[in-house]
């Protein structure tokens, strides 16, 4: 299909250059022949001469289909590009609108799609006045609640991502947003409905002329061109069929031009991941925790970073010198709070940070491969055969038109070249093995059709269809009661124990982690505070900002009257980390060493290392930091074992 798909691509993008020769070149090159009368052979039929035969007035009909391109091509360009800029500049401007103004919007754009558009462009060109600006404007604004539904829905899928938010707090404008966050964000499918709508506009430009609403004599296009060779059609059929087949080949064109179109745009978006050595060199790299025996290693990232642009050529960081490693068969946990960049660091290891985001590091391998080597269609090949990712919601990642039995066949068919019979057997397979009864009823049904539990099963089900070496896990036990959320643990430790299958596991329940995970890295401001053995890290805390994550949670032992360990404050905003350690303003135990530099990776175990100057004393203040350290990691031990 695929192959195909590019064959057709390949002839629209062809036959699009040969109707734009055509529109240059053409009025020139027949100028004398289109208005050439001769009367003695008006209105006959196909010949060497005249191979489209004449018109009434014995006008030579090839000629003028072709000369009519120009005149037709611009016109339905110039209302495409009226429908295009001006819908999707206001959808774009609802979706960052209050609450009021884009339920007044939608409202008004809801009703203006509920009339055929052909009949508000005769209703406008109508009032404008038969005309060809009348028929471009009529044309044109018929279109814009069309685009302006599809700039909102869009856009309103991406002004809630992170990074959106991100721009919004470093005080960007709303149209700075709209245009370096947003805009790149939809292109490709704006590409592909502009040639399409291109096709459509040509379409109905003609269908205005040929009322008599749009083109006039002298001028024609093609729908002027095909009123007159209707009125001789029984006499001279190929009069009205010659501009009737360059309106349908044009539409077609145009059409199988937007695929073309996006096959194009589509690697020029790919994930960046550029070797490089972060955003932060001051910081300190945080070593990866290598394996015994590195050819083990499923995912290695060192030196791992995640900036957006702002103004001019700065950038923020939001993931700062990352450095981790997962083995095969191992689980691994990632906790932390809200914005501390779980997620991010998650989605760039996964190749899915969408633009504007720019990811670096010095080395990433997968498998064995080196992702920075890589080119950005093998990059995402090796990606989304490898690697699966569970996601918090399975409602927004499960497509609510299509059935389970085509979400879950579609990679394995694609990438595997499985037959339909062969794809459908696996997904049978793997529904079973994730626990939903039915599994053959079950995946001729709809997503709407299974209960949250259920979807996140099909979830872990669709992933594993792939045998995947990584299976990223983003808070996949979220909004799940604890019954369910048992059973979900317990078919990725399945998979972990039956596939030699690794986890990242992305959390904010240290509880999860503790029963699921053989490691843990805590993350603060976008950095990896501490890391280590669960047990270790869990059981006896050296970072203060891990103590007090496990001080914060209650368990059936805590006293009623106790009171729960509290972080004071606020997690800092991306783009504005202090000076030094990230959480020192939070920090009970905090000294001069703490604001005056970012506290390197220090190891102090076996497979421990933190990020925290308790641990990396600078000359003069050790005695102060070791008198601090006991209290502190004695209080968050005792209540880890109560």
């Amino acid at each position: 299909m695929t192959g195909r798909l590019n064959l057709a691509s390949l002839l629209a993008g062809i036959g699009a250059i040969l109707l734009l020769g055509t529109a240059l070149v053409a009025p020139t090159l027949f100028s004398d022949v289109v208005s050439r009368m001769d009367v003695a052979a008006a209105g006959t039929g196909p010949s060497a001469e005249h191979w489209f035969g004449t018109d009434d007035l014995g006008r030579d009909v090839f000629a003028r289909t072709l000369a009519a391109t120009q005149l037709s091509l611009g016109l339905a360009l110039a209302a495409t590009a009226i429908r295009v800029v001006l819908g999707v500049a206001i959808g774009m401007w609802l979706s960052l609108s209050g609450s009021l103004a884009r339920a007044i919007g939608t409202r008004i754009i809801d009703t203006a799609l509920s009339f055929p558009a052909i009949l508000i462009a005769i209703v406008i060109t109508t009032i404008v006045g038969p005309s060809i600006e009348g028929a471009v404007l009529g044309v044109g604004l018929a279109g814009v609640p069309t685009y302006a539904r599809l700039g909102y829905t869009m856009s309103s899928a991406i002004v809630g991502r992170d990074y959106v938010a991100a721009a919004k707090a470093l005080g960007l404008g709303r149209i700075a947003i709209l245009w370096r966050h947003v805009l790149p964000n939809i292109a490709d499918t704006l590409a592909v409905s502009t040639a399409t709508s291109l096709g459509l506009a040509i379409v109905e430009i003609a269908s205005l002329s040929f009322l008599g609403l749009g083109v006039n004599p002298p001028a024609f296009d093609w729908g002027r061109m095909l009123i007159e060779g209707a009125e001789a059609i029984y006499v001279n059929p190929a009069a009205a069929l010659g501009p009737a087949a360059a309106i349908a080949l044009s539409g077609l064109i145009f059409s199988y031009l937007g695929e073309a179109i996006a096959l194009w745009i589509q690697p020029m978006r790919s994930r960046s991941l550029v070797a490089g050595s972060g955003i932060d060199g001051a910081a300190g790299a945080i070593a990866p925790l290598r394996l015994a025996g590195g050819e083990d290693a499923v995912l290695l990232a060192e030196n791992l970073s995640v900036a957006f642009p702002t103004e001019g050529s700065q950038t923020i960081a939001a993931v700062r010198n990352v450095g981790l490693s997962i083995g095969r068969g191992e689980t691994v946990g990632l906790v932390g709070e809200s914005g501390s960049g779980k997620t991010l660091t998650a989605m760039a290891l996964a190749g899915l940070t969408g633009h504007p985001a720019r990811v670096s590091s010095d080395r990433m391998l997968f498998t064995g491969e080196d992702l920075t080597a890589m080119s950005g269609a093998l990059r995402e090949r090796l990606l989304g055969t490898g690697l699966a990712v569970v996601f918090q919601d399975p409602s927004t990642s499960l497509n609510p038109a299509l059935r389970i039995r085509e979400q879950m066949t579609e990679a394995v068919r694609h990438h595997r070249g499985l037959s339909e019979e062969e794809a459908s057997a696996l997904a049978l397979e793997q529904l079973a093995l994730v626990g939903i009864t039915e599994p053959g009823r079950r995946l001729d049904q709809y997503p709407h059709e299974f209960s949250g539990g259920m979807r996140q099963r099909a979830m872990i089900a669709m992933g594993l269809m792939m045998r995947p070496s990584l299976i990223v896990a983003d808070e996949p036990t979220t909004a799940l009661d604890v019954t369910v959320q048992a059973q979900i643990l317990a078919l990725l430790r399945e998979a972990n124990g039956r596939d030699g299958t690794a986890i990242l596991m992305i959390s904010h329940d240290l509880a999860v982690i503790s029963q699921v995970c053989d490691r843990v890295l805590v993350m603060y401001g976008g950095r990896i505070v501490e890391s280590g053995p669960v047990e270790q890290v869990i059981g006896n805390p050296a970072h203060p900002y891990t103590q007090a994550l496990i001080g914060a949670i209650p368990d059936l032992d805590t006293p009623r009257g106790q009171r729960l360990v509290e972080i004071p404050g606020q997690p800092p905003v991306i783009g504005a980390f202090p000076r030094g350690c990230s959480f020192q303003e939070r920090c009970p135990a905090r000294h001069g060493a703490c604001a005056a530099s970012e506290p390197p990776q220090t190891e102090i175990g076996s497979g421990r290392v933190v990020a925290c100057w308790l641990h990396a004393a600078p000359d003069g203040e050790a005695d102060a930091k070791s008198s601090a350290k006991p209290n502190a990691k004695s209080n968050a031990k005792s209540k880890a074992a109560a």
